[in-house]
């Protein structure tokens, strides 16, 4: 399984608007696509920086191939949506990281 991680730094100004969005609407726009398992979301709490949030997103897709489909088609409209709404108000990037496995006690 691969996680395909966003990390979102959301301006202070647009948080309070953002955020309910984000829950409600943008993260059915990727796991609409059909591409991912599920998803986790977290608020980075580390780190922070005065007049921003900053949150993560964790989707969980089955394989590089899958990944690929979606990457090439579906993530480049589903990026705009956030442009045309928020602009440069909140900035993302993405890392892609292999699950190794689960642990607790």
């Amino acid at each position: 399984m691969i996680l395909y991680n966003t990390t979102f730094v959301v301006e202070d100004s647009v948080h309070d608007e953002w955020l309910p969005w984000f829950k409600e609407t943008h993260i059915n726009d990727y796991l609409n696509t059909k591409c991912f398992l599920g998803a986790r979301l977290g608020q980075i709490t580390s780190h922070a920086e005065p007049g921003f949030q900053t949150y993560s997103i964790q989707f969980f897709v089955n394989d590089d191939l899958t990944l690929d489909q979606f990457k090439n088609n579906f993530l480049s409209d589903i990026q705009q949506k956030s442009l045309e709404k928020f602009a440069t108000k909140v900035l993302s990037f993405s890392t892609e990281m292999d699950h190794l496995g689960d642990f607790s006690l």
